[in-house]
């Protein structure tokens, strides 16, 4: 949406300039106002030649240094990555890695040279052209990200063989611009300085781009998917950037400014109010005790967990370590999972098993040229056609659990088989290590409740288990036949629909009747509304980003259990999300609005300030 006014202000320079509203898809939250800097993509002129026979030795020679040169590029900006943002976003240029080392693209340019006599640079254009076209031509998000890595290391390639930096022109060095592009490339955003970009505007992107990912754990706003602002917004301009709600004001009227510096406090209030949170119990009014975790991603961040209030860690995504390394080693990974188990002891630790497959490919593991990779080879399904593989890290989880707090979390179960055979390799696995003398501390063993047929099974399953966790993100996908990165559909993505609320609470009721515990660990977990709903349906549990605990324990303090349990309760009755949403935001709204916590929380947030606004 493109507003605009007539009332004339000045940009750098003394140019005067209309006030321009735009909005776009809010990809990573926050506020700041800064001079739009555009970057602009360095032109490539690329000339095919046919080259004699004895110049492709040196056409070769060409194209493997910059491949050399290139790696060792994104090597340096993973490591960068590594220290700013966390090994599990760094894992963005693993990616990178694996893909300039695919046999496939190295073979394909160096064919083009020899066979066809092809300069090196016109090979590159060609075949990694070529895999650009290909993705990019693919109606998915996901499919699109991963053209975008293409034309990242294109750009790179090319920069490489002639010997000059990459295809973009130089950010300004002066802190604090908004930077404009039609794409930033990841590469791009992690070889910026500390504060050298204040917040990102793209044409093109989403919530689950790359480049919001890593601008997330930067803490730089970022409005996505703004078709047109590359054209629209000059360097020098004056720009307002609203991350949370997707909003950008260009050449803001005195009114914009004061309504940014007003929001701008209200931020840091509510950041500081909500850090006194922290030591309190995350129980209602009428005394109902809801256990909040966290989930991380690497093991130095569970150093910070009980800081913001945690008690413990409700999902460790193991698969990080085999991004790192495709096959850790039994010893490196006892020591990964110790370094947890033991930060956070006594506090219980669930660590999910390998989830490799879909859009978490590892080498050397991952299937490739799946037709359909999210209904895949794919968790627990790799595991249990690879033992090897699983033995491995369930006796490294077996060793590591020195101090008996460890919870082993199987994924993507849609059967009785797939869990008994599960739970028969970790016993294995017990009498294995137990027969060389080790001591096997007492291990629950969970069920990630994620697919339809897991829920169809969940009377029988709740029998065998010791716990269940609920993956709102992936359950919510799968019974409404709904991809949450396809921009197309992204309103049909709808956590409220009521096939989503009862099959939640069909596995709530049948865990409890076996006296088993029942977590969430999806997106849900951290949103207002959402939140309300689940502990009325009964969780006992929600795990979610770290930052996230503090103001989903305010919520949890400011309600009571017998109100929010009739509430969802008479949600179940209704016959579709609209009417869930409507009813739950007027009951609510006020309730939330009230917390002060608007700046930290889901979309009910957006949804208040834009009527306020």
């Amino acid at each position: 949406m493109t507003t605009s006014t007539k009332n004339p202000t000045e940009t750098a320079g003394g140019r005067s300039s209309a006030r321009l509203v735009l909005v776009g898809v809010p990809a990573s939250p926050g506020f700041a106002m800064g001079r739009a800097f555009q970057v602009i993509s360095r032109e490539l002129t690329v000339v095919e030649e046919t080259i004699s026979e004895s110049r492709v030795e040196t056409e070769e020679q060409v194209f493997l240094k910059a491949v050399e040169r290139t790696s060792k590029e994104i090597n340096q900006i993973k490591e960068i990555s590594e220290t700013r943002t966390g090994v599990y976003d760094s894992l963005i240029f693993a990616t990178h890695l694996m893909i300039l080392q695919d046999p496939g693209l190295v073979n394909g340019v160096l064919d083009m040279i020899r066979k066809d006599h092809k300069n090196a640079r016109w090979a590159v254009h060609v075949v990694l052209g070529d895999y650009i076209d290909r993705f990019g031509k693919i109606d998915s998000p996901a499919m699109r990200d991963k053209a975008a890595d293409l034309r990242d290391l294109y750009n790179r390639l090319m920069a490489a063989m002639e010997n000059a930096g990459p295809a973009l022109e130089e950010v300004s060095s002066e802190g604090g611009s908004v930077l404009v592009a039609h794409e930033i490339m990841p590469s791009l955003l992690m070889s910026l300085k500390p504060g050298q970009a204040r917040a990102i505007l793209m044409d093109t992107g989403g919530r689950t781009s790359h480049v919001a990912i890593l601008a997330r754990s930067l803490q730089i706003p970022v409005v996505s998917g703004l078709r047109d602002v590359a054209s629209r917004v000059k360097s020098g301009d004056t720009v307002i950037v609203d991350g949370t709600g997707g909003k950008v004001v260009v050449n803001p009227n005195d009114d914009d400014i004061r309504k940014f510096h007003e929001r701008q406090e209200v931020y840091e209030r509510q950041r500081r109010e909500l850090f006194t949170m922290r030591r309190l119990e995350p129980m209602t009014r009428d005394g109902k005790y809801i256990t909040l975790h966290a989930n991380i991603e690497l093991p130095s961040e569970a150093e910070k967990v009980m800081d913001y209030g945690a008690t413990g860690i409700g999902l460790y995504r193991s698969e990080f370590l085999f991004f790192q390394n495709s096959a850790p080693t039994e010893e490196e990974q006892t020591e990964a999972y110790k370094r947890i188990l033991n930060t956070m002891a006594p506090c219980p630790v669930t660590i999910r098993t390998l989830d490799a497959g879909g859009d978490k490919l590892v080498e050397g593991i991952s299937a490739v040229n799946e037709a359909n990779p999210f209904m895949g080879w794919r968790s627990i399904r790799v595991c249990l056609s690879r033992e090897d593989i699983f033995r491995t890290q369930l006796k490294a989880l077996l060793l590591a659990n020195e101090q008996g707090n460890l919870r082993i979390l199987l994924p993507m179960i849609s059967g009785l088989d797939e869990l008994r055979r599960a739970k028969a390799c970790i016993r294995s696995c017990i009498e294995e290590l137990e027969a060389k003398g080790h001591k096997c501390a007492a291990v629950k063993v969970g069920v990630m409740i994620e697919v339809p047929a897991a829920v169809m099974m969940v009377n029988l399953l709740a029998k065998e288990a010791d716990f269940f966790s609920i993956g709102t993100n992936d359950l919510i996908q799968f019974t409404l036949a709904v991809d949450r990165t396809n921009e197309l559909i992204t309103d049909m993505f709808q956590p409220h629909h009521p096939a989503v609320l009862n099959m939640i609470y069909n596995t709530i009721m049948a865990a409890h009747r076996e006296g088993i515990p029942v977590a969430v660990c999806g997106e849900m977990s951290s949103d207002p509304l959402s939140v309300l709903l689940l502990v009325g349906l009964g969780v006992d549990e929600l795990s979610m980003t770290p930052w996230c605990v503090m103001a989903t324990k305010k919520i949890i303090r400011s309600i009571n259990f017998e109100d929010v349990h009739e509430t969802a309760l008479s949600v179940l009755q209704m016959d579709d999300a609209e009417r869930v949403n409507d009813y739950m935001y007027k009951k609510y709204a006020q309730t939330i609005t009230d917390l002060e916590i608007s700046s930290f929380v889901g979309p009910v947030a957006n949804k208040l300030k834009s009527d306020k606004d």
